[in-house]
């Protein structure tokens, strides 16, 4: 086909397309990051990161390593799985900062681009939001779309939009504001809730 064309084409014609970049900027994540660390913590981790940069693999264990990973049938040597639990174990914190909060922000990003598609004039017809997410994001998100969508369906009298505590405008400045950085008195951080 068309490569490097540097367009794409739909079935149906072109349509006019927005880019939103729906991830938290990575500044905040990495201040927010630190900040969830006490003393012992970013310690721990100032260590580790050092103790990782001194002390490289052996070609004996990287061979064995690529094997585990090339012959694993059953996909429980998922790469970016067992790194997230690893995370998880050394860094409790981090991994809720580094991933639990991203995918939350994520997937209201997410309902506000579809709130504000849904009400749009101007395009008529199927709207379609596309989204394209790294793979430890993935279970995350879909575990948070898949309990709204059982929130909206297990009560008829429950409306599509989301409960008021969990609108995005209600829910992003919590995932944005750093201690020194608030919605109040940071524009930069304020012109990511809308």
């Amino acid at each position: 086909g068309q490569q490097n064309s540097g367009s794409v084409s739909h079935p149906r014609g072109n349509r006019p397309c927005a880019i939103i970049l729906g991830d938290r900027p990575v500044r905040i994540t990495l201040l927010r990051a630190w900040e969830s660390l006490r003393f012992f913590g970013k310690f721990k981790l100032m260590v580790a990161l050092l103790w990782s940069s001194i002390r490289t693999p052996s070609e004996k264990e990287l061979k064995e390593w690529m094997e585990s990973i090339l012959n694993d049938r059953s996909g429980k040597n998922d790469l970016i799985t067992k790194a997230m639990e690893e995370l998880g174990q050394a860094f409790p914190t981090l991994k809720r900062t580094i991933i639990e909060e991203r995918d939350e922000f994520m997937v209201a990003k997410l309902r506000q681009t579809a709130g504000v598609l849904m009400h749009s004039s101007d395009q008529d017809g199927e709207k379609v939001i596309v989204a394209v997410v790294g793979a430890g994001h993935c279970p995350g998100m879909l575990e948070k779309l898949v309990r709204r969508d059982a929130l909206s369906c297990e009560d008829e009298t429950v409306s599509i939009r989301a409960p008021l505590d969990r609108r995005p405008e209600k829910i992003l400045p919590g995932l944005l504001e750093t201690k020194k950085r608030k919605i109040s008195n940071d524009a930069e951080i304020s012109s990511l809730v809308c």
